[in-house]
């Protein structure tokens, strides 16, 4: 088994150390930011052009709505917890960083709040990592009604800055008429061609600094803590691996792209544009379809076969869990054949950590220590991004019911916590112990494992456009 040598182990634990170190300045920096009043560093009027739709923003907003939690926890981060009356669209567990914070602010809606309900909080400004927050009603191709506002609102929602060529249309100029204003992430712009073509560490700080002038935020002490894990990230795999690049797939959905009838089965995985590639650059993985147009993309199943990826970092949310997508490729004959799966290779990350805000830092680090814990048998991740491995226990558990179910023996990685998963099929091996740095619903999900087998999970995906 290929291990890494007792140096660079050495090395890696004393960064490590050191990486605990800045993170614990980095916690405390945030605490003194939610506690504290914002710093002013605009002047207003603000006029910002956002996605190329355009508004002054006469005061600083003081009853926000975020509609996604990547806008949630960026607006938490910069301290504006008291001017937030209302958020929605949880996709997985808050950080923690922030969770007292959030646990303080009304919750909309687990998905997005109907008009009625979010006009009534009175909002002056509205947040979302996703255009989707701003449509107006419409009909999609299945028959289900989607979008927020209609003509009793602010609609009728039409014309520039609301017509993109779609079956629907967006109602931001309409809301900046009624004197609520707007935001939305610019890797999710109505019109594409306004994307950035790739997202890189300074649109994210561009983001960061614009939504500070809207709200009178110094955002720089945020940026500072992102760069620092941002700069040891690439770093810390280009050691561990001693300058050898790690190929990875970013695995986001196995039932989300459309096929027609004989045609190959396709996967939903992060391309070339978005925050998934950001990460996997910046944590010095080597994204397999970085050559993929846009933040995601539909591929062929063969695809990933041939590419035969190092490392899958596998996405967790609340409608899809990490583990299913996981058990789903133990029961792939295709995918069975890959030494990434003997291997149990698998990083698990969560689905908010891939929306652009002050996770990206701490996710990118996570994801290098992790990808090098599953590939080499060093030291995990922290998880102070939620991002982490799984225990091989808990794998071998899960997936003893699959075409090829994991035996732990030709996996390098190990733990001695000592807990006990039972496998959901008789097999000839046993599981007795599982790693400290497990995801937090491991334990619930062994116990709920014999269900959920076979009873599909519910829930409404979010819409990535």
């Amino acid at each position: 088994m290929t291990m890494l040598g007792s140096r660079s182990l050495l090395s890696l634990s004393l960064l490590r150390s050191c990486l605990q170190t800045l993170r614990m300045s980095s916690m405390f920096r945030a605490a003194l930011m939610l506690g504290a009043a914002a710093a002013t560093n605009a002047t207003h009027p603000v006029t910002i052009t956002n996605c190329g739709v355009q508004n002054t923003i006469a005061t600083a907003p003081s009853r926000i709505i975020t509609l996604n939690q990547g806008a949630t926890e960026l607006l938490l981060g910069m301290g504006l917890a008291s001017s937030m009356v209302g958020t929605a669209y949880l996709d997985d567990s808050m950080w923690p960083r922030y969770a007292a914070a959030y646990s303080q602010i009304p919750v909309l809606s687990s998905g997005y709040p109907n008009e009625t309900h979010l006009m009534s909080y009175n909002p002056d400004f509205l947040v979302a990592s996703y255009n989707s927050a701003f449509r107006a009603q419409y009909t999609r191709s299945n028959g289900r009604v989607s979008g927020i506002f209609t003509d009793a609102t602010v609609g009728p929602c039409a014309g520039f800055g609301s017509d993109w060529g779609q079956d629907w249309t967006t109602c931001r100029p309409q809301l900046h008429a009624a004197g609520i204003g707007t935001y939305v992430f610019e890797d999710s712009c109505e019109d594409t061609s306004l994307r950035p073509a790739t997202v890189t560490e300074d649109i994210v700080y561009d983001e960061m600094r614009t939504l500070g002038s809207v709200f009178g935020v110094d955002v720089e002490p945020m940026i500072t803590d992102m760069k620092a894990d941002f700069d040891q990230a690439a770093a810390l795999v280009s050691s561990g691996m001693h300058g050898s690049p790690l190929k990875s797939v970013w695995l986001d959905c196995t039932d989300c792209c459309d096929t027609e009838p004989g045609e190959e089965e396709q996967v939903f995985v992060g391309g070339g544009a978005g925050a998934p590639n950001l990460l996997m650059q910046e944590g010095g993985l080597s994204n397999v379809f970085a050559d993929r147009a846009g933040n995601w993309a539909c591929v062929n199943v063969s695809d990933i076969i041939a590419a035969a990826p190092d490392v899958i970092v596998v996405v967790d949310a609340s409608w899809d869990s990490a583990i299913d997508k996981i058990k789903w490729m133990y029961n792939d004959a295709e995918f069975c054949k890959l030494e990434v799966l003997r291997a149990a290779r698998f990083v698990s990350i969560p689905f908010s950590a891939s929306t652009l805000g002050p996770r990206n830092g701490p996710a990118a680090l996570d994801l290098a220590m992790a990808a090098l814990h599953v590939r080499t048998g060093s030291q995990t991740a922290t998880q102070e991004s939620g991002v982490g491995s799984f225990s091989p226990f808990f794998l071998q558990a899960q997936t003893s019911c699959q075409l090829c179910p994991l035996s732990v023996a030709h996996v390098i990685y190990d733990d001695t916590s000592g807990t006990t998963y039972d496998p959901l099929c008789t097999t000839t091996t046993t599981t007795t112990t599982t790693t400290t740095n497990m995801p937090n619903n491991e334990v619930s999900q062994a116990g709920l494992a014999c269900l959920s087998s076979f009873v599909a999970a519910l829930g409404a995906l979010p819409l990535f456009a």
